[in-house]
């Protein structure tokens, strides 16, 4: 709170001297009452772009893990354009350093969040929520918060973000089961593979999901051997996609529906979304041994 407190403070000055350098400039006709307050309007657009930019670097203040209950949109509602091949991955480890895809109520386990890219990101931002599969029920107890880590709550739940973006794009923390099995709980997070560029145009948007079961059942792995890139992104009438996994089938949805539009076997080609109309759109792709899946976003222009 002290540094938002300092950051207000600072833009605040900040206007204040840009409206006073404004003010005391020479009145003439060639600029004019209405070019002075356009140049203080620009200006202002300048400062204003620089502080949200800034705030969001301490975790988006929206829920963007494109979990139930949210607006359907993960962090390329801001941040679009970038060509990182973005990765989001989560490891859940229990008491004896295992990596296990099971949960036993009451015990708790350390998961790290791990965002990746190449071609020259910079750093790296998440979110994370765990829900319940039946009822979307915000779920477990956070602790041992990691570097750079902090929860917010957002639609009555809590959610893990980065408290300031991290180079390497490991986020740890613990968390503690729910002291009596509630089914099967889903942890969705997005990561942001960014540039650091002073904007928001040129970063790479990614969101993923793991499930875990309680002991004894099946669970669901989303962030498994499922791997692949699309581009161009945004893209006009056809969507290729570069994978090394075994994935069976491909299917485009719209960013709030649960019917899918578009659903291939075969991607070699490419594939065709001429008929789509302008928007935000989710490419899931699936493989059927085991059964993983895995979704990216992408925009139809």
């Amino acid at each position: 709170m002290k540094n938002l407190v300092q950051k207000n403070i600072y833009y605040l000055n900040l206007l204040l001297k840009i409206k006073s350098t404004i003010l005391v400039q020479p009145f003439n006709s060639q600029t004019g009452f209405m070019a002075k307050v356009k140049q203080y309007i620009t200006l202002l657009l300048v400062v204003f772009t620089a502080y949200t930019f800034i705030s969001s670097s301490g975790g988006v203040p929206q829920a963007v893990t494109l979990a139930p209950g949210e607006s359907g949109k993960n962090c390329s509602a801001c941040h679009s354009g970038g060509n990182f091949n973005a990765q989001v991955v989560l490891t859940v480890k229990d008491a004896g350093g295992n990596i296990v895809t099971s949960y036993t109520p009451d015990q708790t386990y350390s998961l790290e969040v791990k965002v990746s890219g190449n071609n020259d990101a910079k750093t790296y931002g998440f979110q994370m929520v765990a829900l319940t599969e039946t009822g979307n029920k915000d779920m477990g107890i956070w602790s041992n918060l990691g570097q750079r880590v902090k929860s917010i709550n957002l639609l009555q739940r809590k959610y893990m973000v980065q408290s300031s973006p991290k180079a390497d794009g490991i986020f740890t923390m613990n968390w503690k089961a729910p002291a009596v099995n509630e089914g099967n709980i889903s942890f969705y997070f997005s990561g942001l593979a960014a540039n650091l560029n002073g904007g928001t145009a040129g970063d790479h948007p990614v969101s993923n999901k793991k499930t875990l079961s309680p002991v004894g059942t099946s669970s669901v792995d989303n962030t498994g051997i499922v791997d692949f890139m699309i581009y161009p992104n945004p893209a006009t009438d056809r969507l290729y996609v570069k994978t090394s996994s075994t994935i069976t089938s491909w299917s485009v949805y719209p960013i709030n529906g649960q019917t899918s539009v578009i659903t291939v076997t075969d991607v070699t080609q490419g594939i065709s979304i001429d008929q789509l109309a302008p928007g935000t759109y989710l490419l899931e792709g699936i493989s059927t041994l085991p059964f993983i899946t895995k979704r990216t976003l992408f925009v139809k222009l």
